[in-house]
């Protein structure tokens, strides 16, 4: 704890070495010839005067120990007795002599004074004049430094309280300051959110489980008008105060009091330009008015607290949203890349996450008859928890959600009533946060919880900020997914143009298409390993469309298609990754195939998928006159089985017996 005495030391000695003490004594000296200055120092101590190059005492008592005595004890007795009144000060000094004595107090203090003795009796008038201006000085001073020490120990406080940025910190130091100050040992924090509701923040030696209570139902406004400016630097809650019976029913359901227990409710309130930051609360026998010097410093550390809070809650908040606006870059990024739908919004679910810190998200999103939530993202959820599963609109948070686009931040451990229709879903967590993903229409929802501490409105702003841009992102991937089709489906319908003269009938190039398709579904790849599969799989035998219309042999023809596919392949503008599973799709997993004769895993994995794919298909139509499609199947597997390891992946081989196996999954 902070102590205005303890932390600046009065020592009059010093004060009385001062340079305009200085000047006060050569100015005045000559008026009193022959006058002796001495000061009593702050342990009552009679001491020479710093400029008088004088002993303490005058000659005549100088060798008298007993007078010397009687001259300090009577000093600071009268000090003490008439400190109102320095010209009651004057008194007589030895052998007929006049003496004067002038105080020094330091908030109400005696803590030393200067004294002038052996002037003569017909001097009294210019040593009434002397006191009169050296004890308005010493108050003038006094004053000064009082006010100068005021803002040395808030300077002292807000290098303490204002320099601790972590709010936390700041609150436990804070409470530590004015417990100590006031003398207790118990006191509880409430803060004020942005909505201006009031939430318990931080506990000293109160149980924790209060900091976990939110039915407070309490506003900033309910108290604005009470604290003000000028207000007193605390309270005595009376019973009827809503604070008051909460803290006190909040303390009896923790078992800290009992029923019949009547304590005083003392409230310090922070207040930084009439707008209210929070208030400490605790529980007290009695509040009683403390000294004025106390008093002053609970006012200052109520001030400083207001400051030191207001500055730690503006930097939380700045922080969280230069962390929102950093996701909020990523996601922007995102908008222009070229990915699924479902990367997209399986990337924004992990970045709800990060943002937050939160371990569970749940993002559901409207279906096609635009009735129920169907959930894309399920992260941390545990079974039957809400957003796991199927909701209808108005069913669970998502759903009432979805209807009422307002956001929520819910709490299960509340006794509120839910607004929703209750589907079976649960909410294990303590904290949930739930809202609308929304652009002209509503298009989904975005449920975060299982955060450290419970959710609040700035949290609640960032996710709100974050979603608006999550939903752009996830509308743009599904514009170029679309796209995406269309391109996939024109390229489709050529090829079966071309092969069948008949754009709906698959030929070849669409057959072997699908079970690359399957393969890698089988393999899991990525969105973006899939699509470009699919591009390099319809198009990697383009060139060999304008080849077969040659009379050249079948090598120089492979040669020539494949370049012909190459350069259909760039002029779509199609990644790099196409290109190469195109250029290599005649590769041998024993290094013999062409044109590099690369080896095993150097192949590119869509090179080898399409490779077994086609020649599946080929070898599928070569044989399609058996009187089975089975026995076809049969005859075409024995080959592909001949040619593993030689000509293909045998991991992809294995891929394809187990699709085949597979007696309810259709095969191209």
């Amino acid at each position: 704890m902070v102590d205005a005495a303890s932390t600046f030391s009065i020592q009059f000695e010093d004060i009385a070495a001062g340079p305009h003490i200085a000047a006060l004594y050569h100015g005045f000296a000559s008026l009193l010839p022959g006058s002796h200055w001495w000061i009593l120092n702050e342990k009552m101590v009679r001491r020479p005067f710093p400029y008088a190059e004088c002993p303490p005492f005058c000659e005549i008592a100088a060798s008298d120990p007993t007078l010397q005595k009687r001259h300090t004890e009577t000093a600071v007795r009268v000090l003490h007795q008439n400190a109102s009144s320095p010209f009651g000060n004057i008194l007589p000094c030895c052998n007929g002599f006049l003496q004067a004595l002038i105080e020094f107090r330091y908030r109400g203090q005696l803590v030393g004074g200067i004294g002038i003795c052996h002037v003569e009796p017909s001097a009294r008038r210019f040593l009434e004049q002397v006191v009169r201006i050296v004890d308005g000085y010493l108050k003038l001073l006094a004053s000064t430094l009082e006010d100068h020490d005021d803002i040395e120990l808030v300077h002292h406080l807000l290098s303490n309280t204002i320099s601790v940025l972590h709010l936390d910190q700041l609150l436990e130091r804070l409470t530590d300051e004015i417990c100590s100050t006031i003398g207790i040992e118990q006191g509880l924090i409430l803060l004020i959110n942005e909505d201006g509701e009031f939430y318990p923040a931080y506990t000293r030696n109160f149980p924790k489980e209060l900091l976990k209570l939110r039915n407070l139902q309490l506003t900033r406004y309910d108290y604005q008008d009470l604290y003000r400016k000028d207000s007193p630097p605390f309270y005595e809650l009376l019973a009827d105060d809503p604070i008051f019976q909460w803290f006190y029913a909040a303390l009896q359901q923790c078992q800290c009091i009992a029923p019949k227990d009547e304590p005083a409710c003392m409230a310090i309130p922070f207040v930084r330009n009439n707008y209210m930051i929070g208030v400490l609360i605790t529980l007290v026998d009695h509040v009683h008015v403390p000294s004025h010097a106390k008093e002053r410093l609970i006012q200052l550390l109520a001030v400083g607290g207001a400051a030191a809070l207001d500055n730690a809650l503006i930097l939380e908040r700045m922080n969280q949203r230069r962390k929102a606006l950093s996701t909020i870059h990523v996601v922007h990024r995102l908008i222009s890349a070229n990915i699924t739908a479902k990367e997209m919004i399986a990337k924004i679910g992990q970045l709800t996450r990060q943002l937050l810190k939160v371990e569970k998200c749940s993002i559901m999103l409207i279906d096609e008859n635009r009735e129920n939530l169907i959930p894309h993202v399920a992260l941390g959820l545990e079974k039957n928890e809400v957003g796991r599963y199927l909701l209808r609109f108005g069913e669970g948070l998502p759903g009432w959600v979805a209807v009422n686009l307002n956001p929520v931040i819910y709490h299960p451990g509340d006794l509120a009533h839910r607004p929703w229709k209750d589907a079976g879903e649960k909410y294990p967590a303590e904290s949930y946060m739930s809202v609308a993903l929304y652009d002209d229409d509503i298009e989904g929802v975005m449920t975060v919880a299982d955060m450290e501490r419970d959710f609040t409105p700035g949290d609640r702003e960032i996710l709100l900020t974050f979603a608006e841009q999550a939903v752009l992102a996830i509308k743009n991937a599904r514009i170029h997914e679309g796209e995406r089709t269309i391109t996939i489906n024109v390229l489709k319908s050529i090829a079966n143009l071309i092969e069948t003269h008949d754009p709906s009938v698959a030929g070849v190039t669409v057959k072997t298409c699908n079970l690359a398709q399957q393969i890698a579904r089988r393999l899991e790849l990525s969105e973006r390993e899939y699509l470009n599969l699919t591009y390099a799989a319809l198009l990697h035998d383009a060139g060999m469309l304008r080849m077969l219309q040659t009379k050249i042999p079948v090598q120089e023809q492979q040669l020539k298609g494949r370049k012909l596919s190459l350069q259909f392949v760039k002029a779509l503008g199609l990644e790099q990754e196409v290109e190469e599973i195109v250029y290599h799709i005649h590769e041998s997993w024993d290094g013999r195939g062409r044109p590099d004769e690369l080896q095993g895993g150097y192949i590119p994995l869509g090179a080898r998928i399409i490779a077994v794919a086609h020649a599946y298909t080929l070898l599928l139509d070569r044989y399609s006159h058996e009187r089975t499609q089975e026995a076809a199947r049969e005859k075409t597997m024995q080959i592909i089985s001949r040619l593993n390891r030689k000509s293909f992946d045998p991991n992809i081989v294995e891929t394809l017996e187990r699709i085949l196996l597979n007696s309810g999954e259709e095969v191209t």
